[in-house]
């Protein structure tokens, strides 16, 4: 209804958002503005699956799924090495003593605590990334279950973005 009955009908209507996926899509710049998008998106705890969606929407499900991929690994990486700068102590005091068992057990099953995280998303993925990269997993098993479990959410994301676009280009039943 906001959409519809306000002034972002104006900036954001059919004509307009088409408009800017053919110029971000032919600019040969592209996937440094999908990088930027997604490390500054993270820090600003924007949520991730609509930046999916706007890539996949943007690039198409291939080129899009590419970028999206790229973008979400760049920007766990980020949090992940914040996560690393902020160190096991400091979570230890934030996590307090009934979660301090947890965060013990979750190292010594880095790769698999990680793919339990990305299939069951179990927090908003910034703080994900920071709780992982402070726990003392190691990187690669970190990127490794990263992106095994994100394999689920790109299909998913993919048929959404498709429809989505399906839907606006061929509006009816």
């Amino acid at each position: 209804l906001l959409w519809r009955w306000t002034p972002l009908y104006d900036w954001f209507n059919l004509e307009t958002i088409l408009a800017w996926q053919e110029s971000v899509k032919n600019d040969p710049a592209a996937p440094l503005y999908v990088a930027a998008a997604y490390l500054i998106g993270s820090l600003c705890f924007f949520p991730i699956t609509i930046l999916n969606l706007a890539t996949v929407f943007a690039f198409g499900p291939l080129w899009g799924n590419i970028y999206a991929l790229s973008g979400w690994l760049l920007s766990s990486a980020e949090g992940y090495g914040i996560g690393r700068l902020i160190g096991k102590d400091l979570l230890h005091k934030l996590a307090g003593r009934r979660l301090a068992p947890l965060v013990d057990r979750i190292e010594q099953h880095g790769f698999l605590a990680v793919l339990a995280m990305r299939v069951v998303p179990v927090g908003p993925f910034t703080l994900v990334n920071l709780f992982i990269g402070a726990s003392g997993i190691r990187f690669l098993d970190f990127i490794l279950a990263s992106v095994v479990g994100r394999v689920p959410g790109i299909l998913v994301v993919t048929l959404f973005a498709v429809q989505i676009e399906n839907a606006l280009r061929r509006p009816g039943l």
